[in-house]
């Protein structure tokens, strides 16, 4: 039965790319997704005219996506590895870092629809520092959220005997996959089931 809607945010987690390995690390959680929402980046097909007709059409490109993660709050160490932040032990503070360079990592959430759970990975992933707000208490507080601005771009792998490149993969449970969704969300699945020939 093909899927109507989609719906719901939970088991959002990460993990970080290791350029020289090639390889992503350990997944991690990252607890208390608020809202996600990510638009399509590229150029659409255009048309060239001559003679009165189309003589050639131009494909469009994918230029991955951009968008928002919303987060109730955003973990230290969370922001150590995204962002790059330093914990220092000496003081016990945690410093933003101005020329930190933001971590590559792979992000891994899971929708509701109604067929059922539908999980997403999502490759060569970078964040940005989120805006800092707060508001005093009332009579009727509201949660003051943070955001993430995430950027994904497109990844190599080797697949089938060629280079390809990749953005997401996404895989709706089953009765017949179960098992197979379920360790879907514990560590990185790329194409082919291997994690060799990455490139960033």
């Amino acid at each position: 039965m093909a899927r109507k809607v989609r719906f719901g945010l939970r088991n959002t987690k990460y993990a970080i790319y290791n350029p020289t390995t090639g390889e992503y690390g350990s997944v991690k959680e990252m607890p208390w997704a608020v809202a996600l929402s990510l638009s399509a980046e590229g150029g659409e097909g255009t048309d060239f005219y001559a003679d009165d007709t189309i003589c050639y059409k131009f494909a469009g490109t994918n230029g991955g996506y951009s968008g928002t993660l919303e987060l109730a709050n955003i973990p230290d160490s969370i922001r150590a590895d995204l962002l790059g932040e330093i914990a220092d032990q000496a003081t016990g503070v945690q410093f933003e870092i101005g020329n930190a360079e933001p971590a590559q990592f792979a992000f891994i959430t899971e929708m509701q629809t109604d067929n059922g759970p539908m999980g997403f990975v999502f490759y060569n992933c970078k964040a940005s520092r989120p805006d800092i707000a707060a508001n005093t208490k009332s009579d009727n507080p509201s949660v003051d959220t943070e955001t993430l601005s995430i950027s994904i771009a497109t990844q190599e792998f080797t697949y089938d005997g060629s280079k390809k490149l990749f953005i997401q993969g996404h895989i709706q449970k089953t009765d017949q996959n179960a098992a197979l969704y379920n360790e879907f969300f514990s560590s990185v699945v790329t194409p082919g089931g291997a994690e060799s020939g990455l490139s960033a």
